[in-house]
């Protein structure tokens, strides 16, 4: 059997036979997060019995890469020792992400058997906002001061360092703990040893507040290129570090989220698979019955132009068309939009420079919408004629002008009062969208056939 390259059933055939010593290699050899997908699929027998005899650090690493479910089934598993042991291994960082997920009676039984400085930490940790800045930070980093001489400092890297989340950045702060500098590791080993930290060190700080929002931590992560962030508080002092693989899992929840929300889904924590059918019920539900009520604008705007149908019938085949390609054309503004508010930092202040763009694509994109569909109906449609395909043309140039108008515009009033720019995308664009398609359409029809009447 080959240990490097295990497939699930080999892995449970280890685990079954009780091959203590097949298990340990693979723990040495495999990473962390490839041993947890297998342990999905795991019963909570077998889970239990490879962190019974596994080496413990191991299996606390893994213990941080499985999903919330399966750690809720582990800590209500465990006995005290065991949960002292895990609390010993896993970053301070992670047991507040699965603490946040916890049942009360489970999140007690987790601080009854941690030390009182761990107590202390984790309460600190949860106390700060779900999306701040301070629910990302780890408080294992290496701390010199800035009187410390290099070799003082290299000492404090060996001590602390092996329980650090990041050595290759130190960070320096000064008698009253305030943050004034970094020292790169590289540095301290390449100068000499009897120089002091303060002469090496940068003082030129990109850090955060423990009261930023995460959003705001990708962005710096992002900007400036680094694996890892001191934050600080309101009195700058040192308080803990953010490193790159926690904004990675804020990268992919915001993106998460907003691809929900665009799609008019109430955001839910946990993969597809776990999540339950009533779950994906209560996400979904609100949003399809507000849009499903607001669609009823676009059957009264049908209802009040009837009497142009019945005189046009040939403009009815056309409606599906107009709608979809409207309300594609605002998906996309509002998409591009609302991307760059996440990259470009795009503010209401923007609002007018958006407009603009959106205006001179939308006309080129018009233009050639307008061509096209003209030649479309003219070869595929003999019998509709040229006034009319003139007007479904027409109508759609207008149409694709506001609908990108509106589109590109939403997310940034979403910005002015204070709502996710990702809510106004989607669903809602595309229905506002609809609604302003037919009281075009159908108005521009009105007008066609009273000139063809008189």
């Amino acid at each position: 059997m080959d240990l490097l390259n295990l497939t699930l059933a080999e892995f449970r055939t280890l685990i079954e036979q009780k091959k203590v010593q097949d298990l340990r290699i693979v723990f040495e050899e495999w990473h962390p997060a490839d041993i947890a997908e297998l342990c999905e699929h795991l019963t909570l027998e077998e889970t239990l019995f490879l962190f019974k005899t596994i080496n413990k650090v191991a299996t606390s690493q893994v213990f941080s890469y499985l999903s919330i479910e399966t750690q809720e089934r582990l800590i209500e598993a465990f006995s005290g020792p065991q949960i002292k042991s895990l609390l010993e291994h896993v970053e301070f960082d992670d047991v507040v992400d699965f603490l946040e997920e916890l049942p009360d009676v489970l999140v007690r039984k987790v601080l009854q058997n941690a030390s009182e400085s761990q107590r202390q930490e984790i309460n600190v940790l949860l106390s700060y906002h779900p999306n701040s800045a301070g629910a990302l930070i780890t408080t294992r980093y290496v701390e010199l001061n800035e009187a410390d001489t290099l070799k003082d400092a290299i000492g404090k890297v060996r001590a602390q360092g092996k329980g650090a989340a990041s050595i290759q950045t130190c960070f320096v702060v000064n008698q009253y703990d305030r943050l004034i500098g970094t020292a790169l590791l590289k540095d301290m080993m390449t100068h000499n040893e009897d120089e002091l930290v303060s002469d090496i060190m940068e003082t030129d700080i990109i850090s955060v507040n423990t009261k930023d929002d995460r959003e705001e931590v990708v962005k710096i992560f992002s900007k400036y290129d680094l694996s890892v962030v001191p934050v600080v508080n309101d009195q700058f002092c040192l308080v803990g570090i953010i490193t790159v693989d926690d904004v990675i899992d804020v990268i992919e929840e915001e993106a998460t989220e907003d691809i929900q929300r665009m799609a008019a889904i109430t955001p839910i924590d946990g993969s597809y698979l776990q999540t339950s059918v009533l779950e994906m019920f209560k996400s979904r539900i609100p949003w399809l019955l507000v849009l499903m009520i607001s669609a009823t604008m676009t059957g009264l705007v049908m209802e009040a132009y009837a009497h142009i149908t019945i005189a046009l019938t040939s403009l009815v085949i056309f409606i599906p068309m107009l709608m979809d390609t409207a309300g594609n054309a605002g998906s996309q503004a509002s998409a591009m939009v609302i991307r760059g508010i996440a990259i470009d930092h795009l503010d209401i202040k923007d609002f007018f420079i958006v407009l603009f763009r959106e205006m001179k694509a939308s006309i080129v994109t018009g233009v050639i919408l307008f061509v096209v569909n003209v030649i479309r109906i003219l070869v595929f449609s003999p019998s509709i004629s040229f006034g009319v395909a003139i007007l479904v043309s027409l109508a759609i140039f207008i149409t694709i002008v506001l609908a990108n108008l509106i589109g590109g515009s939403l997310p940034l009033v979403a910005l002015l009062i204070k709502v996710d720019p990702a809510a106004m995308a989607g669903p809602v664009i595309t229905t506002l969208v609809d609604v302003v398609a037919l009281i075009i359409y159908f108005n521009m029809a009105a007008f066609y056939l009273a000139r063809v009447l008189t």
